[in-house]
């Protein structure tokens, strides 16, 4: 109820309506649904994508944002600080773990975006088990591909 709730200002802040029903949201969060509605009716005339994290975070904690929307900037700063408990964040953190291991702690911030977005979002390996013979042959190249792109990048004390 409450994350579906949520979802829907979400969708209000992208969408823009003319009108919007914040009741639910403000009884969730606990702000004033008239409030609510009156900074609605200035705050929708911001040029962008309201729903994006980066203008989110601004509207909760910029001074003069939050001086300007006060019922707004709560509501969304209430809502940037809901816990995420969703399949695929529990993963991506899993993933995260595997990467990030007492072996392999010195990694550049970049190297690890890189390497997340690759175990996550990578090239579908088959299961060389039941294979067929094209996809050994893909799963062969991408190897080799894989392989030479690793020898191709200069090495720290190997000649």
């Amino acid at each position: 109820m409450v994350y579906l709730s949520l979802f829907q200002m979400q969708t209000i802040l992208w969408e823009k309506p003319e009108t919007a029903d914040f009741s639910k949201v403000a009884a969730i969060l606990n702000v004033s649904p008239e409030e609510l509605e009156s900074e609605w009716k200035i705050l929708r005339r911001i040029e962008g994508d309201l729903s994006a994290q980066d203008t989110l975070i601004v509207l909760a904690t910029a001074p003069e944002k939050r001086a300007m929307f006060p019922a707004f900037s709560s509501a969304i700063y209430k809502l940037l600080l809901l816990p995420i408990g969703t399949a695929t964040v529990e993963r991506s953190f899993s993933t995260m773990n595997r990467i990030l291991n007492s072996k392999r702690c010195r990694l550049l911030p970049e190297h690890t975006c890189q390497l997340m977005q690759l175990a996550v979002e990578g090239p579908c390996v088959p299961d060389v088990r039941d294979a067929k013979e094209d996809d050994l042959t893909v799963f062969n190249e991408f190897l080799e591909k894989a392989y030479r792109m690793w020898l191709a990048k200069p090495r720290r004390g190997l000649q």
